[in-house]
């Protein structure tokens, strides 16, 4: 359960809207891998027909990136243009007031991670992540009226992120960490030789401190974390564990989830040495570097374009303790259950095959559920909440 986008809440809270109930993929074997696929993982199978219960929590937004559960039950989202919604425990769906005008929405990027402290009942901190007017990607934090009425700007905590004229590769997830740290995942830029250079914050896992400071694990001198990645733009910690698994976007082949360790490279670098990105090279390159962090799980040819993921509940009974990874592309949640050391996996089942669009972001209530948001655009984006038919 990835208790950073959530507090506890009452199950009454989520009032069922609209109920559709979904089956999932209809093949028992993937079509996202080919026999000459790099897949590192096993082939896809179907979760029985029905099996899965959707709920319209909030409608008609546009492009929200990720969505957070407070103990009072109100769902809190953010749109790519700066619009903060809530829908609060009665049902009711109201703006958040807040100074967003500095947000810049351009290509992928815009306002995406959006996270609640991890003392968030008695401090009303919320940190977001997005592309700014000052040329940069940077987090902040605000302190949330008691009503979701407003969001009052507190501090910058981080700037600097760098961020492309096209808002390519822009992806920022924010994650608090049990220690009240922050966890912060960075695009590349479509930029040759950010995700290798430790002088920026591009293509990074980073860990700070509340104040914006390096926190433990950091390559000295440094806030990052790890380095040589592509656009990561899920994170979730295992429950009951200290692992931390990201998931990234890979150019037209393997899309990765991985392990997180401190000081690691995940050997992705696109430079020719003449200014060129070059995407015909591996996610991890371990010719170029031996010693880069392989992949738990890829998605081979083509990628999927995972977004977001989580961890499964008791609730889902079979299903239970297997990681859940929102795609973009594949238009689907795609569960992994991990090898017992969890540097693998061994079971992969597909839910919600094309039903609901896009999907960008998923995060568990303390009752199991998901809660999904859609990135479909024009409007017709929606939060869901998906749980066991």
């Amino acid at each position: 359960m990835n208790r950073s986008r959530i507090a506890r809440y009452s199950p009454a809270a989520l009032a069922v809207t609209v109920v559709l109930v979904v089956a999932a993929c209809s093949s028992g074997r993937s079509t996202d891998a080919s026999p000459s696929s790099t897949l590192t993982g096993p082939v896809a199978s179907s979760a029985p027909s029905g099996a899965v219960r959707v709920d319209e929590m909030m409608t008609g937004l546009d492009h929200p990136w990720d969505v957070v559960l407070d103990s009072a039950g109100s769902i809190v989202t953010g749109e790519r243009s700066g619009r903060i919604m809530v829908r609060h425990n009665d049902g009711r769906v109201d703006q958040v007031r807040a100074d967003t005008g500095d947000v810049r929405a351009r290509g992928e990027g815009g306002l995406m991670g959006l996270a609640l402290a991890r003392d968030f009942d008695t401090s009303r901190s919320v940190y977001t992540c997005f592309a700014s007017t000052a040329g940069d990607v940077r987090v902040v934090r605000w302190t949330a009226a008691p009503d979701w009425t407003s969001m009052t700007r507190v501090q910058d905590v981080l700037t600097g992120i760098p961020l492309s004229a096209s808002g390519r590769h822009s992806g920022c997830r924010i994650l608090p960490a049990p220690d009240g740290t922050l966890f912060v995942s960075t695009g590349d830029t479509a930029n040759p030789t950010v995700a290798q250079d430790l002088r920026s914050l591009g293509g990074k896992v980073l860990h700070v401190n509340g104040d914006g400071s390096a926190a433990g694990g950091t390559i000295p001198g440094t806030r990052i974390h790890s380095y040589g990645h592509r656009n990561p733009q899920g994170m979730a910690f295992l429950p009951g564990t200290d692992r931390l698994y990201t998931t990234e976007h890979g150019p037209t082949t393997d899309d990765e989830m991985n392990l997180e360790a401190a000081g690691a490279n995940y050997g992705w670098d696109p430079d020719t040495g003449d200014g060129s990105y070059d995407e015909s090279v591996p996610m991890t390159d371990t010719g170029k570097f031996p010693d880069a962090q392989r992949a738990v799980w890829s998605s081979g040819s083509p990628t999927l374009a995972v977004a977001d993921l989580d961890v499964l509940g008791s609730s889902w009974k079979q299903y239970s303790g297997m990681v859940v990874v929102a795609a973009l592309k594949a238009q689907r949640l795609v569960l992994l259950r991990l090898s017992p050391d969890g540097r693998s996996t061994t079971e992969r089942v597909d839910l919600l095959q094309g039903s609901q669009g896009r999907l960008r972001s998923v995060t568990t209530a303390p009752d199991g559920s998901l809660l999904v948001t859609t990135d479909n655009g024009d409007g017709a984006d929606k939060v869901l909440r998906v749980g066991p038919a």
